[in-house]
């Protein structure tokens, strides 16, 4: 699969596409049941100090990953073979590879504060696979602020803050952020895919149901970015790797030697051997 004329257009202009999900609807199901297979009492999941899960425990203590993440189920969506294909249509390169994923689950009562995630450009895939709207907390976006610095746009947030009369430091526990003008709510269900720049300014409602709101995000980026987290040969077990294919092994950059990025040099000596990803039954 491929975006057509208008969705890449779209794309390219907005900053974001939804497109329906190039992957068959039991793959979306799988990963609802291997959350249900791992997930803790959320009073239990004392660990998540990053505050990224709400019933998923992170492997080791303040880590961001869960048994999860990087998974049999989540991998068969996020390597899916049309996914990866819209990855090169936009970067404009075949041998682009998978940086990583992860499941966002956002608790009730928390909320993303507006933010930009990257000051590179890359396409980033986001699936609500449990849905999202408006009391669940889904994605805040403004469209085309991909193109600019988000400089005004952080100032104009402070201020509407303040005029707001909200405390200082804002929190994920707070009240939903303030809204900007010209600001889209992106509402969308298992069904639908989105694709967004890494650059779009975003934020998320506040989550007033009593559970979770599932989401799983990922990207990729092109050959010549030393932008590498980790080595997946030391992450995924025998067992998981021979599931892929191997185009699928390829975007993993599998058996290959490139320069792994030093800011993420703390978080692999801490978690090296200690956080492995596999199958989920």
């Amino acid at each position: 699969m491929l975006l057509d004329t208008q969705q890449l257009a779209e794309y390219r202009e907005l900053g974001y596409v939804v497109v329906p999900c190039p992957f068959p609807a039991q793959l979306t199901e799988d990963c609802l049941h291997a959350v249900e297979q791992v997930s803790v009492d959320p009073e239990d999941n004392t660990g998540d100090t990053r505050k990224n899960h709400f019933r998923l425990a992170p492997q080791i203590e303040g880590s961001y990953w869960s048994a999860l993440d990087h998974s049999l189920p989540f991998l068969k969506i996020e390597l899916h073979a049309e996914v990866v294909e819209i990855a090169r249509q936009i970067i404009g390169a075949d041998d682009i590879y998978y940086r990583n994923g992860g499941i966002n689950e956002l608790a009730p009562g928390r909320g993303f504060l507006w933010h930009r995630d990257s000051g590179f450009a890359t396409p980033e895939f986001m699936h609500y696979f449990s849905g999202a709207d408006r009391a669940s907390g889904c994605l805040r976006v403004i469209p085309c602020s991909q193109d600019e610095g988000p400089e005004a746009l952080v100032a104009e947030v402070e201020k509407r803050r303040r005029a707001r009369g909200d405390e200082e430091p804002a929190t994920m526990e707070g009240p939903a952020d303030v809204e900007l003008d010209g600001e889209v709510s992106l509402e969308l269900g298992p069904n639908d895919l989105l694709v967004r720049s890494s650059q779009i300014f975003h934020a998320t409602w506040k989550n007033d149901a009593s559970t979770g709101r599932l989401m799983h995000h990922w990207l990729f980026r092109e050959p010549e970015s030393p932008n590498h987290r980790f080595r997946f040969d030391d992450y995924l077990t025998d067992e998981l790797l021979a599931e892929l294919t191997d185009d699928q092994r390829r975007v993993l950059w599998l058996g290959r030697e490139f320069e792994l990025d030093p800011i993420w040099a703390q978080e692999r000596e801490r978690e090296l051997g200690r956080v492995r990803w596999s199958t989920v039954i």
